[in-house]
């Protein structure tokens, strides 16, 4: 039996068989012990969309979903509706990442912030349980718009039948600009997104356009439904770039061949990525735009090199504006440390006899091993 949670939308179309559908909302038993979804991690798919505060506390709307002050007239009709006692964000952001680390699908619906200034700011966004879903939205752009018409859509997209029936009903929001860590199945005619795959470090799932239909609601249910769960003893991490100097070049590349000998399909090494007549800079932004970790080779000369410095700060901005470890520092041979790698774990080369001993460790950290 495949277990489905449905935050903020209901499915109303024909039994599935083998699949028992619930919809639940975030809120803590203690508050509505009726309206609360088991832990995240009890659920095979999990739908989240949070287009009111009560949409995503009790699971759909309520009578005030529509206003302006919502939150403070669900504390005056009951004291407990508070949203600090209503709902435990970090609990359900762990529980969140243990369902997707098992396997969980997890599909999350765009939907306007509605920033509330109540006992301090506090948008709907909140409802992803996902702190790194909200990031990702407000840094790519949304835009509430109106359509019926989509400029692209991946005929191979699981939700392709979903997009269909939203060309017929309409779509809202979309993402003008969306950042790393997102490939688009949808677009609109002017190139804005209507939804695709994340991957932002440990989170992983899919963000759409919300519908606009029961029949497109029932649709986004059955789509969520035809993606297979994954195996995560088998997930892998793409996308390695290994910053380094090239004095220590001889190193380095075997550490590619035994990283890609193990499992890392990718690894990026700039003579095996970088043509005849390409741009250094582009190609070398380009491979850390699609690598996931930045693994940052560390010694006596390395850092001093301007290419390895310029590399480390792209990517410790990019581990800030993330929250998500992106910078993996290993240690080739004793050096002065920068001092804001300083706090990091590093994964230490520098002794020889060693060697296998921590490529298994960095190899855990990718989930390769």
């Amino acid at each position: 039996m495949r277990r489905v949670l449905t935050v903020g939308l209901t499915y109303s179309g024909d039994p599935i068989a083998e699949v028992e559908i619930e919809n639940f909302g975030l809120c803590q038993p203690s508050v509505n012990k009726e309206r609360a979804a088991f832990p995240l991690y009890e659920y095979d798919t999990i739908i989240i969309n949070p287009e009111s505060y009560t949409h995503f506390l009790f699971g759909l709307a309520g009578e005030f979903s529509n206003e302006a002050h919502e939150l403070g007239l669900l504390k005056r009709q009951n004291d407990s509706h508070d949203l600090d006692s209503a709902f435990d964000g970090e609990d359900r952001r762990k529980e969140l990442e243990a369902a997707i680390a098992a396997g969980a699908t997890v599909v999350w619906c765009l939907s306007e912030p509605k920033r509330i200034n109540f006992f301090g700011y506090r948008e709907t966004h909140l409802g992803y349980a996902a702190p790194t879903v909200a990031s990702f939205v407000k840094r790519s752009n949304q835009l509430v718009k109106k359509g019926r018409r989509a400029g692209a859509v991946d005929p191979d997209s699981p939700f392709a039948r979903y997009f269909e029936i939203l060309m017929r009903t309409g779509w809202t929001l979309c993402l003008a600009d969306p950042v790393e860590g997102f490939a688009s199945i949808a677009a609109t005619p002017e190139g804005y997104s209507l939804g695709g795959q994340l991957t932002l470090g440990s989170v992983r799932g899919w963000l759409l356009t919300p519908p606009t239909s029961q029949d497109s609601t029932n649709q986004l249910v059955r789509d969520s439904l035809a993606l297979e769960k994954t195996d995560p003893a088998h997930e892998k991490y793409h996308g390695v770039f290994l910053s380094h100097t090239g004095i220590d070049k001889p190193f380095v590349r075997q550490l590619r061949a035994d990283l890609m000998a193990r499992g890392v399909e990718r690894v990026w090494l700039d003579e095996a990525e970088i043509d005849i007549g390409d741009s250094l800079i582009a190609k070398i932004e380009q491979g850390m735009k699609l690598s996931r970790y930045i693994v940052v080779v560390l010694s006596k000369k390395s850092i001093d090199a301007p290419w390895v410095k310029k590399e480390l700060d792209i990517a410790m901005n990019r581990e800030i504006a993330s929250g998500e470890v992106v910078v993996l520092p290993l240690l080739y041979e004793e050096c002065e440390l920068p001092e804001f790698l300083k706090g990091k774990l590093y994964a230490d080369f520098s002794k020889p006899e060693e060697y296998e001993a921590v490529l298994a460790k960095l190899l855990r950290r990718l989930r390769i091993a």
